[in-house]
């Protein structure tokens, strides 16, 4: 196969604001070989997440999002290269997952090709590359074969994924929520608001979501069960968090930062939680947030960021409790699927604006050959 042509997307220039088409370039590139304990995988599909963008080069000055190393695990340096925090121009595009030598951490799913790992064999289905591109040689090592039997394959991606592992941890670990308690939830109709939204729904407190546009709120109250969804584009946050949330907010799970931070803040109560798990609408530069630091010390507030990375090993739990409750017919995931390796910048494009239909946001690369009659 080293003859055939392989497809990958490189980092084409510094973005400004959003990224477009034109941030990146589609080349063709050989095959890649196999080194000893590697994995050729045929790509199906691919995780477009909003994180990925602070690891982009910009074209003006960075955010402070994107001024830290907070994107990497806490032993990042420990990483090997390509630098986990940064994605830099000529570079392959990344599906947002820094590297890693855990099998939980890919960003692809795939069909092997050809093997020099003993754990896998041609035909297997494999979760473990993390790049935009066709063909891609991993590690077996820091990859999971995947049972289509157990689960569809792009459930490493989407409801066993990435993003809703994060919400898993931020939510079990983090919130210390209590039943009749009042959380609040931005994004609640992203990848990770869906899960956190019925999680928190199940366990007896009182959910509100915050979202844009009415269809993704109509989904998150009738579909996810949430109790009330505000439109973050309809008008005053402030306002509508009186009305549903008369008593103040509990805790607030946070995964869009900037303007819609303060007006949530604002409404905490005393002994209540932030929980800083997303900065989507920071990433791009547009939008920042100031917090009052004499109301977080009235209040004995509790501020909490978390690096889902820093929980890998709690991922096969998550993975065993996500499985049982899909299998169960309890948990309901939505996701969007973009066709052909072409339309990967303009999914990410879409998933940082929020201009999409809601749920995990995936890209389709090539036949998904695990599914009856495809």
């Amino acid at each position: 196969m080293s003859d055939a042509l392989n497809r990958v997307w490189r980092v084409a220039r510094p973005i400004k604001g959003l990224p477009s088409a034109a941030a990146f370039r589609l080349e063709d590139a050989p095959m890649p070989e196999l080194d000893a304990g590697q994995v050729l995988m045929r790509t199906i599909y691919i995780s477009i997440a909003p994180g990925v963008r602070p690891l982009l080069p910009y074209a003006e000055a960075e955010p402070d999002v994107a001024r830290n190393a907070s994107a990497g695990r806490a032993n990042a340096s420990e990483d090997a290269l390509p630098d986990p925090t940064h994605i830099r121009v000529g570079e392959r595009m990344r599906s947002g997952i820094v590297p890693s030598t855990s099998p939980f951490a890919g960003g692809t799913v795939g069909q092997v090709v050809a093997s020099r790992h003993s754990g896998f064999a041609p035909g297997d289905y494999i979760f473990g590359g993390r790049h935009w591109q066709a063909f891609e040689a991993v590690d077996g090592d820091a990859s999971l074969k995947i049972d289509p039997a157990e689960l569809p394959i792009e459930a490493d991606l989407t409801l066993a994924g990435r993003s809703a592992f994060t919400g898993w941890v931020g939510y079990r670990r983090i919130a210390a929520a209590k039943s009749g308690e009042t959380i609040v939830i931005s994004s609640a109709a992203g990848a990770v608001g869906m899960l956190v939204v019925q999680m928190a729904k199940a366990a007896g407190l009182r959910v509100i979501g915050i979202t844009s546009g009415a269809a993704k709120c109509a989904f998150v109250t009738r579909e996810l069960g949430a109790h009330a969804c505000i439109d973050r584009a309809a008008g005053d946050i402030g306002a509508a968090l009186d009305q549903v949330a008369p008593a103040g907010v509990d805790i607030y799970f946070d995964n869009v930062g900037g303007n819609l931070q303060r007006p949530v803040f604002d409404r905490l109560k005393p002994f209540g939680r932030l929980i800083v798990c997303g900065m989507a609408a920071e990433y791009g530069g547009a939008e920042s947030s100031s917090l009052p630091t004499g109301s977080i010390l009235a209040k004995r507030l509790r501020i909490e960021g978390f690096v889902v990375l820093d929980h890998d090993h709690e991922y096969p739990v998550f993975r065993q409790e996500l499985a049982r409750l899909w299998r169960e017919g309890k948990l309901i995931y939505r996701q969007q699927v973009y066709h052909g390796l072409e339309q990967a910048p303009r999914a990410l494009a879409d998933c940082l604006s929020g201009d999409n239909a809601g749920g995990k946001i995936l890209v389709q690369v090539s036949r998904d050959t695990s599914r009856a009659g495809d």
